[in-house]
């Protein structure tokens, strides 16, 4: 009996040493600098753990725009620069991280080589490494292997903004991935996730980051949206 009881409760303990919770991360994307600016209030940075400067953001300001992020948030976020690297892995890296990116992102369906070094240079800068799967052929399995092996800090299952607005659902999307399946990496999880959907994802995916962007950042009260989608997050214990 006693033997019993130790054993239960060492399980509970190795149970409750195994429990994680998911960060936060805001998507800033089709944006102007002035409403980047102004989603960035000390509530919303007090509720989110990633600040993203997202791509179309990129484009419409370049790099100079992480600079300015990294100055209004006073370094006290993750900064995360979505450029999703296509080529010239090493040099565009060094140049998000030198912008004050803490985390860049590379498509997965870049070279072998290119996917080799922004690892490298990530590793090399302390930084971190995502690989976004939005490009990625389903069916290329030697792609899928590779990955596996590059072993990225994150690697994310987005589904894209247009395949979202014609009724896209990322839950079904992560049906198809044996990333999802094997847990082998981090997930990170983007594309149409809001209130509604938020817990059927954590249970089924259970990444390591979520991110929200038009959820928030359109919403009529962009703080209290996030705080909602923060309450869920930390209600919801993953194992």
């Amino acid at each position: 009996m006693e033997w019993f009881s130790y054993s239960i409760v060492g399980g509970l303990i190795r149970k409750v040493m195994n429990q994680r919770k998911t960060l936060f991360q805001i998507a800033l994307d089709i944006l102007t600098k002035q409403e980047a600016k102004e989603l960035l209030t000390p509530k919303m940075l007090n509720t989110v753990d990633i600040v993203e400067i997202g791509t179309p953001l990129i484009i419409r300001y370049g790099l100079s725009i992480v600079e300015q992020i990294k100055d209004w948030i006073k370094g006290d976020k993750i900064l995360f620069a979505d450029t999703k690297i296509a080529d010239a892995g090493h040099w565009e890296t060094c140049e998000a991280i030198s912008s004050g990116a803490n985390m860049v992102s590379v498509l997965a369906g870049a070279s072998f080589n290119t996917l080799e070094e922004v690892r490298d240079a990530t590793q090399l800068n302390q930084a971190k490494m995502v690989v976004d799967i939005i490009d990625l052929s389903l069916s290329d399995e030697s792609k899928i292997k590779f990955i596996n092996t590059l072993n990225p800090d994150y690697l994310c299952i987005h589904l894209a903004t247009d395949v979202v607005k014609k009724g896209g659902s990322l839950l079904e999307f992560s049906r198809q991935l044996s990333f999802v399946s094997s847990r082998r990496l981090p997930l990170m999880v983007a594309g149409g996730i809001h209130p509604q959907n938020l817990l059927d994802i954590l249970k089924n995916i259970q990444p390591a980051v979520v991110v929200a962007g038009s959820s928030i950042t359109k919403a009529s009260d962009p703080e209290l949206e996030a705080q909602n989608m923060r309450r869920i997050i930390d209600e919801t214990i993953l194992y």
